[in-house]
């Protein structure tokens, strides 16, 4: 499905638009399996992993609207935040305490993914943009040209010099650094504040 032409973010479409849009679904698409895979590492949670990433969904779907930079701080800290609280609630909810005092138990997890500057966070964070690069990149690349997205994809993801991607192609250095502007441009306009 081609990305639509606005300027605005998916963040900043989010924000207004109705919980059946099509953006909610690229939102689900794009976050699930990022939020899946990191419940799964908290010890008590891997089995419902599938649930709790819904219901981390949910409160994103409710709160996202309140979000903004100047309150919470960067998008993906205050998702890990919601993931936290979520895993938290999940153990409350059922009455079970998280598995502590050992290396990797849930509470440690919860513990360091809580705290912004832990190995654990930094992770987070690594594993968020390279995820949600990724899944922009797929979601933006119908919306080039053929010829302009090898363009790109040679020199800015394979970094392979624009003249000798000029030369493969038979187009210009010029045409080669225009695709890495403009697919660039197009990923900046559609992230937003989701890698800031």
């Amino acid at each position: 499905m081609p990305m639509t032409s606005t300027s605005a973010s998916l963040l900043d479409r989010l924000k207004k638009a109705p919980a059946d849009s099509p953006d909610w679904s690229r939102l689900h698409d794009i976050y699930r399996p990022l939020i899946k895979f990191w419940l799964a590492r908290i010890s008590g949670t891997a089995d419902e992993s599938d649930d709790l990433a819904q219901e981390v969904l949910i409160v994103l779907v409710r709160e996202l609207p309140k979000f903004s930079t100047q309150g919470h701080g960067s998008f993906r800290a205050w998702l890990r935040q919601i993931t936290v609280n979520q895993a938290r609630a999940h153990f409350k909810k059922r009455r079970r305490r998280p598995v502590a005092g050992l290396a990797g138990g849930a509470e440690d997890i919860l513990a360091q993914l809580a705290d912004p500057n832990s190995d654990l966070s930094q992770q987070w964070d690594q594993d968020h943009d390279r995820h949600v690069s990724q899944k922009l990149l797929a979601l933006v690349k119908n919306d080039f040209e053929k010829s302009t997205w090898e363009a790109f994809s040679r020199f800015a993801l394979e970094g392979k010099p624009a003249a000798k991607v000029a030369e493969e192609l038979g187009i210009s250095e010029n045409a080669v650094l225009l695709s890495k502007s403009r697919v660039f441009k197009r990923l900046r306009r559609e992230a937003g504040e989701f890698l800031s």
